[in-house]
């Protein structure tokens, strides 16, 4: 039966006898499908819409006459062309005649008389002068031809007539766009607000599973629906499920978004409407991420899955660990997307770009990538100089940073989208540091002045003049009761946070001050200085406790260990050295960076420090051995400052570079974070021909070497290949050793960098527009090309 009443059908005007009562609609307004059809028919035969012979006889007279009018404009087209290049021909032509007549290899002895003459005329007589003059004349006849041409062809366009026909073809066009309009693709997109989730979610692997290539005409079979049935939903309520999805799903393989490529700049305005709308719909985000699965499973929704992908990355939605395997993605853009940690195995891309891109740590095994573009454009709305100081708020949601453009930005941890921008100061701003509530931020600029902000707002809620010269460090005690700055002016001073009052005002020592930090018990207060001194106060009474001597040049950072019992110091004598702080002795001295160190910063259990350099490299040292546990290598400029997030799990730096970045430092006997599908680790049996690698839902796929091809569990002798691996399979993993597992999970920069840090590559294609193969490319971003260690170690059997 069919629904004929004047609203938005929830049944898509479709009803079987069961679900009729549900409908709550007067019984008028619903008759049969044979009664439906006649009425169609018999309206249609009203207009008689069927009767064309006449249009067609019109429109095959109105086609012939263009025809006709066409082939006189190409005639005259044609004739002036050849005009035109015959006569510019013939110019050249008479140039270089004059120019053969004599150069470098002429002997004028054998010359004959006729080329003598001639030059004898150039030289002597009026040749040239003549000839420049016939020139000149020739291409000022050119010119007018040329303006009285474009004179009749504007004449032509802008006759009232002509304008009579434009005027009737927009409005044809108008009345065909009124005819044929389709809805808005939001529109299309709500319905499924109403469809039961977990059918939706279990659909995709549903289809893998059953080797479905046609996704609608699987929705229109029937006899699939006892697959949804389980206790708590009986078979009308998943049908009605799939009636709904199958009628969402037809509108979306006939829309112009999967039809045109969204990214282009045509669909700018319309693409960005669309994003107002659904950004912060997280339904429609899923149904958006399962459009981009589907075309792996359908190709007929490619550009669809194409377009979701991109509004995805533009609306800055956390992809990193998602499993995008077999997915094919064409004409679109990816700039800036973040994928890291994800598996994009069995991918196709055809024409995509993926500048900026972070696919660190990514999985891409037997991937067919062409026509790809990589360049470098200004997409992110980063700092625009040096980055000085990068400060974690104490929930670890959020990144401050202070840069010499003279701003302090606050960013999103998840997506590297900027939350924030606070402007105020008139210099550049040296430090910032969240309150240990996270409510206020403080920050010290080169303009001598401290400012307090308000996170929430972002405005201004103090500003203290405390300083006579650049304010170079600040720092909140753990209560937030007080604030500590150190200064170019030589001086350290404690506000009271709540009045802006001082407190103390510590002097001592005899160059800038660098750097201050307050001890986590609260106790006490460590200062570096320009005067390669440290200094130890009493937080309490501002007296000094100890003066530290070691370091050969200025001590650029200090900071406390969380139990206060250890102090760490990093200085421009490129060595970093840990004192005692209850009795001011060294206890180690760290050796490791070849330029100046300028910043130091324990993880918050104590057992890592990170350093950073103007050797543009992060170091990671164990504290109970003194041993480097890790170099990370990115910035290419100076590395200003290092913090860790409060859970340690993450390592923020900031550089000369102007950008910031997210590393990944997450020891091996942390507890994983149960995401599914997360690539771990890969190795290889003792004969190089398989490649098993694992996942953090303690799954295990084999692949065959030669091919590429995935082994499948159902596979003949896929137990034997399995008994080839050592127990446990990944204890002696010769790639692992190789590939650098602190990777950067998010890079904020005015300047988007491709990163491949850690990412696997086996087998597969991957090219560029003119068909260069960019897997070197991929390496030099920090990529493993598996096909080459294989190589390397047969070598060594």
């Amino acid at each position: 039966m069919i629904c004929l009443a004047p609203h938005r059908c929830q049944c898509q005007r479709k009803l079987c006898a069961e679900c009729l009562d549900e409908h709550k609609v007067d019984l008028k307004q619903i008759v049969s499908i044979r009664s439906f059809k006649e009425k169609v028919t018999k309206k249609l035969n009203q207009y008689t819409l069927n009767e064309n012979s006449e249009i067609v006889e019109k429109m095959i007279k109105f086609q012939k006459m263009l025809n006709r009018s066409q082939a006189k404009l190409i005639h005259i087209f044609e004739n002036l062309s050849n005009y035109v290049t015959s006569v510019y021909k013939t110019i050249e032509q008479k140039n270089v005649s004059f120019v053969n007549l004599i150069n470098e290899d002429t002997n004028l002895a054998e010359s004959s008389y006729n080329d003598l003459e001639k030059l004898v005329q150039i030289t002597e007589g009026t040749t040239l002068e003549d000839w420049n003059d016939g020139k000149i004349s020739l291409l000022q006849k050119m010119d007018r031809m040329m303006h009285w041409f474009n004179q009749e062809i504007n004449s032509l366009c802008l006759k009232e007539e002509m304008k009579e026909i434009y005027q009737l073809v927009n409005s044809i066009n108008q009345t065909e766009q009124v005819v044929e309009r389709k809805k808005d693709f939001y529109e299309v997109l709500i319905p499924f607000k109403n469809i039961d989730i977990q059918i939706f979610k279990s659909m995709i692997e549903i289809l893998r599973e059953a080797k479905i290539s046609d996704f609608l005409g699987f929705l229109d079979n029937q006899q699939h629906l006892e697959q949804y049935v389980d206790r708590q939903r009986d078979l009308n309520f998943v049908r009605s499920n799939i009636l709904k999805i199958t009628n969402i799903i037809r509108d979306i393989k006939e829309h112009d978004f999967n039809k045109y490529d969204y990214s282009n700049a045509n669909y700018q305005e319309t693409k960005q409407d669309l994003i107002e709308k659904i950004s912060q719909d997280k339904m429609i985000i899923e149904i958006l991420q399962f459009l981009v699965r589907l075309t792996a499973i359908d190709q007929s929704f490619i550009q669809c899955g194409s377009n979701a992908l991109n509004l995805l990355v533009d609306m800055k939605v956390d992809l990193q660990k998602r499993s995008f395997e077999n997915i094919r993605i064409k004409n679109t853009s990816l700039i800036g997307a973040n994928f890291v940690r994800c598996n994009f195995s069995g991918s196709e891309f055809n024409n995509v770009d993926l500048s900026g891109i972070n696919f660190n740590g990514t999985q891409l095994f037997n991937c067919k990538w062409n026509k790809i573009r990589i360049h470098e454009l200004n997409n992110f709305d980063g700092h625009s100089n040096s980055v000085h100081s990068v400060c974690f708020s104490p929930d670890g949601n959020t990144l401050a940073s202070a840069s010499e453009d003279n701003s302090i930005r606050l960013w999103d941890i998840k997506t590297g989208k900027q939350k924030v921008k606070m402007d105020g100061h008139s210099n550049w701003v040296r430090s910032v540091c969240f309150s240990p509530d996270g409510t206020t931020l403080a920050s010290g600029s080169d303009d001598y002045s401290i400012r307090l902000w308000d996170i929430k707002t972002g405005q201004q809620k103090f500003k203290l003049n405390v300083h006579t010269s650049t304010v170079l460090s600040v720092q909140f005690t753990s209560d937030g009761t007080t604030l500590v700055s150190g200064s170019a002016d030589k001086s350290i001073r404690l506000l009271d946070v709540k009045t802006g009052q001082e407190k103390f005002k510590l002097d001592g020592h005899i160059h800038y001050v660098w750097s201050v930090c307050f001890s986590p018990d609260g106790a006490n207060l460590a200062s570096g200085s320009y005067d390669k001194s440290i200094r130890l106060w009493d937080a309490k009474t501002g007296q000094q406790k100890a003066k530290l001597d070691g370091h050969s040049e200025w001590v650029s950072s200090v900071c406390y260990s969380p139990d206060s019992t250890t102090l760490a110091s990093g200085s421009g004598d490129k060595s970093i050295r840990l004192w005692d702080a209850k009795t001011g002795q060294q206890k180690a001295k760290l050796d490791g960076h070849s330029e100046a160190v300028r910043s130091v910063c324990f993880s918050p259990d104590g057992t890592t420090l990170a350093s950073s350099s103007d050797d543009k490299s992060i170091l990671l040292w164990d504290i109970k051995t003194g041993q480097q546990k890790a170099k990370l290598d990115g910035h290419i400029e100076t590395v200003r400052s290092v913090c860790f997030s409060p859970d340690g799990t993450k390592l923020a730096s900031s550089s000369d570079d102007k950008s910031i970045r997210l590393w990944d430092v997450k020891t091996q006997q942390e507890k994983l974070d149960g995401h599914p599908n997360k690539f771990l680790s890969v190795s290889f049996s003792p004969d190089y021909s398989i490649l098993a690698s694992s996942y953090d839902d303690n799954s295990t796929r084999l692949w065959d070497v030669k091919t590429g091809k995935e082994i499948q569990l159902s596979d003949m002798g896929y137990q034997e290949c399995l008994v080839q691996f050592p127990k446990p399979l990944f204890q002696n993993n010769p790639l692992s050793k190789g590939v650098n597992s602190n990777i950067t999970l998010l890079l904020i920069s005015s300047q988007p960098i491709f990163q491949a840090q850690g990412a696997f590559i086996f087998k597969g294609e991957f090219a560029n527009q003119l068909g260069i193969d960019l897997r070197t490319f991929f390496k030099q971003s920090g990529g493993c090309l598996l096909e080459n260690q294989i190589q390397l170690k047969q070598e060594q059997i």
